[in-house]
């Protein structure tokens, strides 16, 4: 294979994604596949914070030595799943298997994000002793070493494998945000400066940012998932695994379609579930539609995102118990949707905008910009918003829709001002689908992607790391 070429560039992966949403991308991976996470520069270096790291790759990284050997050998993992085009899988220099997946931006390998240190179930001995014999030069006590080490939960290799089936997800996920990025960041300064073009680059926009995520491969190994965890008992990733496929099954659907309230509740409840693995007793909430609502048609995913921002920005800053109620019902012939939460409470200066409705929100607020940028779009006058917020004590948003059939687009009021890009995502997390790539606007077409699908493209190592010894993962200890 020829060696991969790359082009030169000074770009890294936080001037193109936003890096509070890619730790939550990588907490929940981790989390889900009962794996070890990071993200790394092309150096090796973390970018983000560990997840779910074993203590004996901690108790590794507390040597000056080990974490130089750690990160050279991370660096290296990611050099050869470039050099692959795909996810590389591994015994790292520590002993362990890992895997690694390139993340390349409009041309440029701008790290890796890596998952793994874990020993298989039907050579735990074998590792054991090869991760003792890698790690005792390090002047660590050997009794330690092998503490550390028997407290990794062996992994079956299936189950492995389907990590890393889904890291190559996760890596194409991240990729795709960091294009959507620079095509949003362009598109919204042309915009600025070629007013007229507004309509046309609404359209342009809405092509960009739809899925480019293999439904059929996602869902597959979401199955997978679902399967590995039913044999070996574990309900509860089984139940993350299978909730985590229906919802990003409904992301996937055309923003443009409607969809009854029943379905869009349906698919909250899923995502508050799946939230409150990871928050346990700290988040608690209720889901309320009025029966009569249950068929009503509404613009598809204008809920979520709002409930995401909730999640995100009212309880996961503060550690005491948050509740979120979400609610549906119908006054003087309007609909209205109702979010509130009891947690940190929204900045006053954005309250006032959306009550004024002039609100353009900026970062993790893309979400309620966009909601409230296509409500706007579809209702016109007949569509309002309120916000009211306290510091410490909460936030309430309220979306109010007139009860009448909808489908047809109402001319915009002039009090609508939420300029932004028109997306279809999953809460602040954007979701592309292959059928617009073919009808890109110029603009976008500067921001090319390269997904990890096995095509044969060239690459060159801007910064080529030493080489260090990665035995492949069939090899087995001796």
């Amino acid at each position: 294979m020829a060696s991969p070429t790359m082009k030169t560039t000074d770009l890294s992966i936080a001037d193109v994604i936003d890096l509070g949403v890619l730790q939550r991308i990588q907490d929940t991976f981790a989390q889900a596949m009962g794996v070890a996470a990071v993200t790394v520069d092309r150096g090796g270096k973390p970018i983000t914070k560990t997840s779910n790291f074993c203590r004996l790759c901690l108790l590794i990284r507390s040597t000056e030595e080990g974490l130089k050997r750690c990160q050279r050998c991370d660096a290296e993992g990611g050099r050869r799943a470039l050099a692959m085009n795909r996810p590389y899988a591994y015994n790292c220099a520590g002993g362990l298997m890992d895997a690694a997946a390139p993340i390349m931006i409009d041309g440029h390998f701008v790290g890796s994000i890596l998952c793994g240190q874990a020993i298989p179930d039907d050579a735990q001995e074998n590792y054991i002793e090869s991760v003792v014999r890698h790690n005792a030069p390090l002047g660590l006590p050997v009794d330690a070493i092998e503490d550390a080490a028997r407290e990794i939960t062996p992994l079956s290799r299936e189950r492995f494998t389907a990590a890393v089936e889904m890291l190559s997800i996760t890596a194409n996920y991240v990729i795709e945000m960091g294009v959507a990025r620079l095509a949003q960041t362009e598109l919204l300064n042309q915009a600025q400066e070629q007013a007229a073009l507004k309509v046309a680059l609404q359209e342009a926009q809405l092509r960009a940012f739809k899925a480019q995520i293999n439904p059929h491969f996602l869902f597959n190994s979401l199955t997978l998932l679902g399967y590995t965890a039913l044999e070996e008992a574990a309900p509860r990733t089984e139940r993350i695994a299978y909730d985590l496929s229906d919802l990003l099954r409904y992301s996937l659907r055309n923003i443009s379609t409607q969809v009854e309230l029943g379905e869009e509740f349906a698919m909250i409840r899923q995502y508050l579930e799946i939230q409150k693995v990871s928050f346990g007793d700290r988040l608690t909430f209720t889901v309320d539609l009025a029966p009569e609502l249950v068929h009503f048609e509404v613009p598809c995913m204008i809920i979520q995102p709002l409930v995401e921002n909730a999640v995100l920005h009212g309880a996961e800053p503060i550690s005491r118990p948050v509740h979120i109620a979400v609610r549906a019902f119908s006054v003087d012939d309007r609909l209205v949707l109702e979010i509130a939460d009891d947690g940190v409470g929204m900045p006053i200066e954005i309250a006032e905008r959306i009550n004024t409705g002039f609100y353009s929100g900026e970062g993790d607020s893309l979400g309620l910009q966009n909601v409230l940028y296509r409500l706007g779009v579809e209702y016109g006058a007949k569509f309002a918003a309120k916000a009211e917020t306290a510091p410490d004590r909460g936030t309430c948003l309220r979306l109010s829709l007139p009860l009448e059939a909808a489908g047809v687009a109402a001319t915009p009021s002039a009090e609508i001002l939420f300029p932004g890009p028109v997306c279809n995502l999953i809460g602040n997390q954007l979701d592309f689908s292959a059928a617009g790539l073919n009808t890109l606007p110029s603009v976008a077409a500067r921001f090319p992607s390269h997904l990890l699908d096995g095509s044969g493209s060239e690459h060159r190592i801007d910064n080529p790391v030493e080489d260090i010894v990665l035995e492949p993962l069939d090899t087995i200890p001796a």
